[in-house]
């Protein structure tokens, strides 16, 4: 029987490489600040540089555990979470009036859009005076409110979009059938839309998640968060390069998990939102 002949296409094989080559250089960092993670003092400031660990350590994991780095993550799990949940809870009501009534007229989701582009330090100052004023400073609840918001504002932004593709027509068949508005949204609506709910919900949590100049101001040290402490490593007369590396490789985890828990829903809504 005749070899079936291999058809190899160069230009697929030059198009892989030239992916696999932006890969390597994306996750360089990643791959580098978890190799700095596990170096002995000696190693990471050896040169010409020690790529693979001689000899691989977790005393840098270890100092974490023994200070206040569990306290930071988990200051930034209740903190990013609870926005979450907030934002969802006003953003989804508003983008649907927004969406289906027209609410405001034909420019009020730009103009929504426009209150996320505002600077934060624009508003810091009034927030932490206002803060101080209610004895929240260096609590949850100031991190959460003052995320909130600016993640609103854009969460309603992206969930407009999301709504007015999902068709209008099974809305009414639904509001024949004798449910009510809210039924539509909660018993048709939402379930078939979860990918941009995903997609949305995970935006504002990233957000929350890596920002520094709120937690930096607002917060001490009872809910100082991953940023605010990731900075503390940098002392005065030098830079914990270890510890800092190892908090950093610990503090991507939860999103990584997070997104890969939900990757199916994300590549839905992250598809439906190319196409519009």
């Amino acid at each position: 029987m005749p070899r079936r002949m291999l058809h190899i296409n160069p230009g697929r094989v030059v198009v892989h490489i030239v992916l696999i080559i932006i890969t390597l250089a994306f996750l360089f960092p990643l791959l580098w600040m978890f190799s700095t993670s596990i170096k002995t003092q000696a190693e990471y400031f050896t040169y010409p540089p020690v790529w693979i660990p001689a000899h691989p350590t977790l005393e840098h994991y270890r100092y974490i555990v023994s200070t206040t780095g569990l306290n930071a993550v988990r200051n930034s799990l209740i903190v990013a979470s609870v926005n979450v949940a907030l934002v969802m809870a006003v953003s989804i009501p508003a983008a649907y009036a927004i969406a289906r009534f027209r609410i405001g007229g034909h420019d009020f989701s730009f103009w929504v859009l426009s209150q996320r582009m505002l600077a934060p330090i624009a508003v810091i100052l009034p927030l932490f005076l206002l803060f101080s004023q209610l004895k929240l400073v260096d609590t949850h609840p100031a991190l959460i409110l003052g995320y909130t918001g600016f993640n609103v504002a854009f969460a309603v932004w992206l969930l407009i979009g999301f709504f007015e593709e999902f068709p209008t027509e099974i809305e009414d068949a639904g509001l024949v059938d004798g449910c009510s508005r809210w039924g539509v949204l909660f018993r048709i609506t939402l379930p078939i839309v979860t990918p941009g709910l995903v997609v949305t919900a995970l935006f504002c949590f990233v957000f929350a998640w890596n920002e520094f100049l709120f937690a930096l101001i607002l917060t001490r040290q009872a809910a100082a968060t991953i940023p605010v402490q990731l900075a503390a490593f940098q002392a005065p007369t030098k830079i914990l390069w270890g510890e800092m590396s190892a908090f950093a490789t610990v503090s991507i985890l939860p999103p990584l998990v997070f997104a890969f828990l939900l990757q199916r829903y994300l590549v839905r809504g992250l598809a439906v939102g190319g196409i519009r």
